[in-house]
């Protein structure tokens, strides 16, 4: 279990995504911050300073991957995790590629807090 609450920006086209995610989230005491596109995002990340990334693939005019890249090169210490339905060895596949602690599959939603936990453990271990 995570020792402090989390600070969570969640970037996500799909209002009805981002309101249940922010709900889970916030049911166990996180900090959330949403944004529904990829604009003004770098802004976010600078005055929100959340622990962990959460970014769809499927955004509208800039794709999740393109801002994971963009954020990976302005805040290098921000911690990203791609969100999507897509297949789940092209998301493992991306992840790595854009510098992401991983991901989590939109069907496994219901569990985004202790998934979403233990990756930042493990990151924090990595270092």
């Amino acid at each position: 279990m995570v020792t402090r609450a989390m600070r969570v920006l969640i970037v996500d086209d799909d209002e009805t995504t981002l309101l249940l995610t922010r709900r889970r989230l916030e049911a166990e005491g996180h900090s959330v911050e949403v944004r529904s596109a990829a604009i003004g995002t770098t802004n976010a990340v600078r005055t929100f300073k959340p622990d962990v990334v959460l970014v769809d693939v499927g955004l509208p005019a800039m794709t999740g991957y393109e801002l994971a890249k963009l954020l990976r090169g302005s805040s290098p210490r921000s911690r990203l995790v791609l969100f999507s339905g897509r297949e789940r060895t092209e998301l493992a596949t991306r992840a790595r590629e854009v510098g992401a602690i991983g991901f989590i599959h939109k069907s496994d939603s219901a569990r985004i807090v202790p998934l979403l936990e233990a990756m930042l453990r493990d990151a924090a271990r990595r270092g």
